[in-house]
């Protein structure tokens, strides 16, 4: 084998090497989020314990996450889109107080609200 087959092959076990740790970091942290603790710390005092605002949230326009037709309409990217950025006059943007990770691993809890009876 001449030098530039072997230089290839050696830079494609290291690129997908660094591929696969770095992957498997980022599961293994999203694995150790307590994402409930995360909602009740965050989002409770608007969207209260049950997904359902609070009087405080009702006054700033909170979605209710119990609602089937808002969970039907709605994505997981625009969940995570919403969280991360908020929206002016409702809802503060979390991106400098939440991880990418941590914001990703609240939309199954506001999911888990839509299929609660």
């Amino acid at each position: 084998m001449d030098k530039k087959k072997i230089f290839a092959v050696t830079s494609s076990a290291v690129i997908l090497g660094m591929a696969v740790y770095f992957s498997g970091n980022s599961i293994i942290r999203a694995a150790n989020i307590d994402a409930e603790m995360l909602y009740m710390s965050h989002c409770k005092t608007c969207h209260g314990t049950d997904g359902k605002p609070t009087d405080l949230g009702e006054g700033l326009g909170a979605r209710d996450f119990t609602d089937p037709q808002w969970q039907t309409k709605i994505t997981d990217e625009q969940i995570i889109k919403q969280i991360t950025e908020g929206s002016a006059g409702q809802m503060f943007p979390f991106k400098d107080k939440l991880s990418e990770e941590e914001i990703k691993a609240l939309v199954p809890i506001v999911r888990g609200f839509g299929k609660k009876e």
